[in-house]
């Protein structure tokens, strides 16, 4: 059986209207998203993982300073592709009538800015308090600049940026369909070439490929990618298949988790929350959440990728000072760290990342 993706018909008005200005109005269910998914992130690695590398930040296994919400955090790694399907709804969404080069420029001011500010911050941070994490090498640091520690297999600055690198990869891949033009066929090819292969890439086997590709991972752009496609177009049989696709390769390569894979966990949870992401993004693409307006949530959105970016080392830092020097309850402790990052992240978006990105002469997306 073949299912061919047809061009619908171009309609005379977006599905979503515009603004005045002529940008698509800000959905402020992404970004309740993007704070869910920071703030599941956050906790895995400050609670779970904070308690089982050389240093304890907390002094004792995180099972004994938690108790049963331990095993809740755990699951919160399920963030990273939360994040992942929202950034294909993003990219996809903020791709639409641009050029190849207003395209990279804007993913280019995107994603950056902030990492140069947080990144210099992080340095600073493991400088000053080298108990639990050491600065990395100047030339480290320089290859950390561009996102290249990766490819260049030297030490990131923060070991959360493997994420970025994935990012950047796909931000790479989808100007291909920049290229050739945003329209609805293109994508929906993009999608299925991409998913085929990611599949086939396992069988042949060829490092590079799977690299390229991110086997394990590119269902979750693909998925926000076809979510997208049925906010803007409406619900099609080819945008399902894709999403259903998209799932089930979740359900087989999530067990690949190294945490999981590590620590005993129960692959149930595990299907129960990725399979909620699937479910949060479909209600979104089809219009459910459009009664989500709370203002606050856009600066809180904005403000969770400095966020991410400064949890894990300054997180940690700020934890295990703490923890040595006070006799902060362990949970009050969490709330009051989480907190003042985020107060730190609202302030880095507002007064450093937003500045920067206009000198660079666009917002992005």
């Amino acid at each position: 059986m073949t299912i061919t993706a047809v061009e619908p018909p171009r309609l005379t008005e977006p599905a979503v209207p515009a603004t005045p200005d002529g940008r698509r109005p800000r959905l402020a269910a992404l970004d309740l998203f993007r704070i869910v998914a920071a703030l599941g992130v956050a906790l895995f690695h400050l609670v779970a993982v904070a308690g089982t590398g050389a240093v304890r930040i907390w002094g004792q296994p995180p099972e004994a300073v938690f108790g049963s919400f331990y095993r809740i955090a755990a699951y919160g790694w399920v963030g990273v592709p939360f994040f992942f399907m929202i950034s294909g709804f993003v990219i996809c969404m903020t791709a639409w009538d641009r050029t190849p080069a207003q395209y990279l420029r804007s993913r280019f001011v995107r994603l950056f800015p902030a990492l140069w500010v947080c990144m210099t911050i992080t340095t600073v941070v493991a400088a000053a308090y080298p108990r639990v994490f050491t600065p990395v090498p100047f030339r480290a640091f320089l290859a950390n600049v561009f996102l290249l520690a990766d490819p260049l297999g030297v030490r990131r600055v923060d070991d959360v940026y493997w994420t970025l690198w994935l990012e950047l990869k796909f931000y790479l891949l989808f100007l291909i369909v920049v290229w050739i033009g945003v329209r609805y066929r293109n994508v929906v090819a993009f999608c299925l070439l991409w998913s085929a292969t990611s599949v086939l890439a396992a069988e042949i086997g060829q490092p590079w490929l799977d690299a390229l590709v991110m086997r394990g991972n590119s269902h979750y752009f693909v998925a926000g990618i076809a979510f997208h496609l049925i906010h803007r177009r409406g619900s099609r049989p080819e945008l399902w298949l894709l999403v259903a696709i998209s799932w089930a390769l979740s359900m087989h390569y999530y067990e690949g988790n190294p945490w999981q894979a590590g620590h005993g966990m129960s692959y149930t949870p595990s299907s129960v929350a990725v399979t909620f992401c699937f479910g949060a993004m479909a209600l979104l693409s089809l219009g459910r959440l459009d009664r989500i307006r709370w203002r606050p949530l856009a600066a809180l959105g904005t403000a969770t990728y400095p966020f991410y970016l400064l949890h894990y080392v300054a997180g940690f830092a700020v934890v295990h000072l703490l923890r040595r020097h006070t006799t902060i309850d362990p949970v009050i402790l969490l709330v009051l760290v989480v907190a003042a990052l985020i107060g730190v992240s609202l302030l880095l978006s507002r007064h450093a990342e937003r500045p920067l990105r206009a000198r660079l002469g666009l917002m992005g997306g």
